[in-house]
């Protein structure tokens, strides 16, 4: 497989101090950055290249260069205004209620050169209406409860004056920069997969004309709020991905437009991508590890369809986890260590200055940062040094890429502690219902289904895909059996499966129903 060099231009301060998950999964992948907030980034840099005619093409490989939207009107609007209920509150005339929000406004409004918002007077026939709408748009906010501070959070995407950046505003003034911790390029790295995806052409027809194309009455609302758009000054650069091409890209896609395809309004299919494209990421940093590691095992996740007693296929998929949740870090120090095996480590330690030779080749490899070869780590032999890199690299992958797995796993309703004190795979209602609505087009009989979840995503609910665990004992197919009956019973329950008969159960999708003879 081919592996892309590193690119050159960074609009962060030159890039990461070390590359070494870079290096396996891209730059980058980001456990603060949930699933929700990389649809949003997503979405940003789609729309920003389709403004410049370019959505998902990618003319040069990880040479991804665009100018997001910024609207710190509409923000300042939505989330820096506690003034807004003071006002109402105070029951006076609507031209004092303009008036005194305006003054409050222009003294507390951040990121912007001259604070002037007079021209909602012209757009709302009073200061309650105006309100009202606000309080409707704030609402509707992606993960609208957390602590983050204003320029931070988001409105639900309703179109394209809905979207922008991430920003770190000081002060009253237009003092902007970009934010890395919640758009941590997760985002990009997504539409970078999804640009070198098989599907990319007809996704983005798809994408286009129901994102930007079509009535978006909301994204109306949200325009007279802005007003002109509002763009970052400069360009963001710097995205990186290590494969040209990769099996990960083509599932990813191909369930995009499944859910694209369905007769679903755009806002109610947009959960559904959020999720999916949770599992997508979430299985492609697993791939790619077990691609450093050699292994040729598929990739599985052994879910628990949950019992009111503990199971033997609890403790299964408990295990499951636990495996998968430690394969990144193992890539990780496999990746380091490879070098050892190379000619070029060989010439560095039975060369002259074995250490000096061997901090070079470390350092054009994985970019070690100064602080690192100046420090006490860097004395003894080379084998000594390499020992140090990978602590190094396992500490700094710790800190977030390797709490991939287990956040988004939690995130997008994949694992669950509940009635156990170990993490395990144990799917939520509404991964469920996503996978019936991604998957299923009118009906499908369950066994189909079951198979279905196995080829596709690893997914190890019933007994024919257990046969592994079965034939080494470590369950009776019985205890698979009853995992598959309680999902049967599970999708029943949520309006998703038929029996026809004793022997005869199919699942249905919601959005595309037929009757069965």
């Amino acid at each position: 497989m081919e592996i892309l060099p590193r690119p050159t231009a960074q609009d962060d301060g030159g890039g990461p101090r070390m590359w070494v998950d870079e290096a396996i999964w891209g730059h980058r992948l980001y456990d603060e950055q949930t699933p929700w907030l990389t649809m949003l980034e997503f979405l940003g840099v789609l729309y920003a290249e389709h403004s410049r005619g370019r959505a998902l093409r990618e003319d040069k490989l990880n040479g991804l260069s665009y100018k997001p939207q910024q609207q710190l009107r509409l923000r300042n609007i939505l989330f820096n205004n506690p003034h807004i209920a003071t006002v109402l509150a105070s029951d006076q005339s609507d031209d004092a209620m303009w008036s005194n929000w305006f003054h409050l406004m222009k003294e507390s409004a951040g990121g912007l050169e001259d604070p002037d918002f007079a021209y909602l007077r012209d757009r709302f026939e009073s200061f309650r209406d105006f309100e009202s709408i606000v309080s409707f748009l704030q609402s509707s906010a992606i993960e609208g409860g957390s602590n983050k501070r204003w320029s931070s959070k988001f409105v639900f995407p309703f179109g394209p004056n809905a979207l922008y950046e991430d920003a770190s505003v000081q002060g009253k003034g237009a003092s902007v920069s970009t934010d890395r911790r919640f758009f941590a390029r997760t985002g990009e790295v997504l539409y970078i997969m999804l640009c070198r995806s098989a599907k990319a052409s007809e996704l983005r027809e798809r994408l286009v004309s129901r994102l930007f194309e079509a009535k978006a009455p909301y994204d109306g609302l949200i325009k007279a709020l802005q007003g002109d758009v509002q763009l970052a000054r400069n360009e963001r650069d710097g995205a990186y991905v290590p494969c040209s091409k990769h099996p990960a890209f083509d599932k990813l896609a191909e369930d995009w437009l499944s859910i694209l395809n369905l007769d679903m309004p755009t806002y109610d299919a947009l959960p559904h991508l959020v999720v999916m494209t949770g599992l997508h990421l979430l299985r492609y940093q697993l791939e790619r590890g077990s691609e450093v590691l050699q292994r040729g095992d598929q990739i599985n996740l052994v879910c628990e369809i949950v019992s009111p007693k503990k199971s033997v296929v609890r403790d299964i998929s408990a295990d499951s986890f636990q495996s998968n949740n430690a394969l990144p870090q193992e890539a990780i120090e496999r990746f380091v260590r490879k070098i050892s095996e190379t000619t070029e480590w060989q010439a560095a330690i039975e060369s002259q200055e074995p250490l000096v030779n061997a901090i070079e080749l470390l350092t054009k490899s994985f970019d070690l940062p100064e602080e690192f070869i100046a420090s006490d780590e860097v004395k003894g032999t080379p084998s000594d040094l390499l020992e140090k890199l990978v602590e190094r690299a396992t500490v700094r992958h710790k800190q977030h890429v390797g709490k991939i797995h287990a956040t988004w796993a939690r995130l997008i309703g994949l694992s669950s502690r509940r009635a156990s004190r170990r993490v395990r795979y144990a799917p939520t209602d509404r991964l469920l219902k996503t996978l019936v609505v991604c998957c299923v087009n009118e009906h499908m009989e369950f066994k189909d289904f079951l198979a279905l979840l196995y080829d596709r995503y690893g997914i190890i609910i019933g007994d024919h895909q257990a046969r592994e665990f079965i034939s080494k004992g470590a369950a009776d197919q019985e205890d698979f059996s009853d995992n598959a009956r309680r999902l049967e019973a599970r999708l029943a329950s949520l309006g998703l499966l038929k029996r026809l008969s004793d022997s005869c159960a199919y699942v249905e999708s919601p959005f595309k129903r037929k009757t069965l003879q």
